[in-house]
């Protein structure tokens, strides 16, 4: 469970230097990597490059948070 004041979860992070990118509705809308221990990325799902590649974890989650935001619901 995602804790309240989070908008996205980076699965493994502390752990790993790759994982999913989980919404507060459990929903997995990317991957997250850490690359040379300094800068992390965000690649969405179905993209074959990263939209965002920032030092700061913090400002990328919210960047990640307010791109999904933005986005237009999927019709199913």
């Amino acid at each position: 469970m995602i804790p309240k004041h989070w908008k996205v979860l980076l699965e493994g992070h502390g752990e790993r230097d790759t994982g999913d990118v989980i919404t507060k509705d459990g929903e997995i809308i990317g991957t997250w990597s850490l690359v040379d221990d300094v800068f992390y990325t965000f690649t969405p799902d179905g993209a074959e490059e990263h939209i965002f590649f920032d030092p700061f974890l913090g400002r990328m989650c919210s960047d990640i948070a307010q791109w999904h935001e933005g986005r237009e619901p999927v019709q199913g």
